[in-house]
């Protein structure tokens, strides 16, 4: 099923798994506009999927935890791309030093829970009732296992907004039922990026998951393949486990 004539919004798209994701997404037709920190980052990527691709690309700089920056992109989007049909929910941040809670830096900690948990309510907030008002669309947010931060005490403000996120996407599968839209969360492994290389608990890991098993997760959301599971978490490699084939 092709994607043309969709509209996708991708934040934390400037590296890693989000990345993936959009170029995955672009290379199926869908539009889209891309969100991240580094205006360069995702100029270059909207640059070249526009070119590859023929599709219309938007790039953003965006705080998505700044509500009025959130409010304006969106407007933004909706003028000049159309209305919205999925949302990626990739943003996200990991405290510095893996240290346990009571030596974290307690704003460093928040930080965090702003813009893995803040960004995506506001995200989902902003977007979310068009959806429903047309009876379409579909919210993806990246979710973790956590293992990092649950298996050595640390990372709180990683952790809490990973299971805060977890808890938003249930909330709003059972709110969801009967409106024609649907939420889900994908579960992406450990996926080698910068922010996977940065804890030292990964040090040395030789079989990271790849992020294409996530893309190709979220193309087959975007596709409708997985409505039958809406409000559920979906694991990417295990997924990947169960067939040759994603994007079918």
């Amino acid at each position: 099923m092709t994607l043309e004539g969709q509209i996708g919004v991708v934040s934390g798209a400037g590296r890693g798994i989000g990345r993936v994701i959009a170029t995955s997404l672009a290379a199926e037709g869908m539009s889209l506009l891309l969100l991240a920190r580094t205006s360069s980052e995702i100029r270059s990527l909207a640059e070249a999927l526009t070119d590859e691709y023929a599709v219309k690309v938007l790039p953003a700089a965006i705080d998505v935890a700044d509500p009025d920056a959130v409010t304006r992109v969106v407007a933004h989007a909706e003028q000049h791309l159309g209305t919205v049909d999925l949302l990626v929910n990739n943003a996200a941040r990991i405290e510095r030093e893996q240290v346990p809670f009571w030596e974290a830096d307690a704003d460093e900690m928040w930080g965090v829970v702003e813009t893995n948990l803040r960004g995506p309510l506001l995200l989902t907030r902003a977007l979310l009732p068009p959806m429903v008002q047309r009876g379409h669309g579909r919210v993806v947010s990246i979710g973790s296992r956590a293992r990092g931060a649950t298996t050595t005490g640390t990372y709180t403000g990683y952790a809490m907004s990973k299971r805060g996120l977890s808890v938003l996407t249930e909330t709003l599968g059972a709110s969801l039922v009967g409106t024609g839209v649907t939420a889900f969360e994908v579960l992406p492994g450990v996926v080698r990026t910068d922010l996977t290389l940065g804890m030292p608990i990964w040090d040395g890991r030789k079989d990271w998951d790849d992020a294409e098993l996530t893309a190709a997760t979220v193309v087959k959301i975007a596709q409708g393949g997985y409505d039958d599971r809406a409000g559920q978490v979906l694991d990417a490699p295990a997924l990947a486990a169960e067939g040759p084939d994603l994007s079918g």
